[in-house]
């Protein structure tokens, strides 16, 4: 059976300053830099076939930090694709989450993103929203987002007999592909910088949510 362990960035600058933060990109924070130098050392005694990664700076730059702390992963292949990227955000790209959920949802009802999703909207809804409301149409549906994230895990799958992978991943990312694989009862929150979630994949392909969101550090 093969096992993906899914962990997310490190904190960014648009991070701190609560921005939306899709396919845009801000460095890592010193803060971000040393939680990913802090994870690398949590997965020190773990074994990886592939490391992978989107293919956003931030993400990258996270999964180099965690290799660097493991002198026996020299060897380990590296990937990374862009079909895991955050969702896109579109004309509210950078916005301060306060105004881009306002505008998306047409209310104030939800001070930032994350309060939306603990009041139940889904990933599918939270796309359709940002796409209907942007003037540009450039933002992600709700469908094109978990269509790509789903080939994006395919891609992973498939990619070659790796058994044991790691993925450096994003917050919407990593919650909507836990609801995807089987988060029935998954809690409300996104995932923290430190935590880990953890998909299985039987002999057949079939990907299934085994751990959300346990802290690492």
């Amino acid at each position: 059976m093969k096992k993906i362990y899914v962990v997310r960035h490190g904190r960014t600058y648009l991070n701190k300053y609560q921005r939306l933060q899709g396919w845009s990109d801000a460095p890592l924070t010193e803060e971000g830099i040393e939680g990913a130098h802090r994870m690398g050392k949590a997965l020190k005694d773990q074994h990886f076939d592939l490391v992978a990664s989107s293919d956003l700076k931030r993400a990258a730059d996270t999964r180099k930090i965690i290799v660097s702390e493991n002198d026996n992963w020299e060897s380990t292949e590296m990937t990374q694709t862009a079909d895991l990227r955050e969702l896109f955000f579109g004309y509210y790209e950078a916005f301060h989450d306060t105004e881009g959920v306002a505008a998306a949802f047409k209310s104030t009802k939800y001070p930032r993103l994350v309060d939306a999703v603990k009041d139940g909207y889904t990933w599918q809804e939270i796309g359709d929203l940002f796409h209907a409301a942007d003037p540009e149409g450039d933002a992600e549906s709700g469908s094109e987002f978990e269509s790509r994230l789903k080939r994006g895990i395919d891609y992973l799958v498939n990619h070659d007999e790796s058994e044991q992978i790691l993925l450096v991943g994003h917050a919407c990312v990593i919650h909507c592909l836990a609801c995807i694989y089987g988060g029935k009862h998954l809690r409300t929150d996104l995932p923290k910088h430190n935590e880990m979630t953890v998909l299985n994949v039987d002999d057949n392909g079939q990907v299934s949510l085994e751990e959300f969101g346990r802290p690492m550090y």
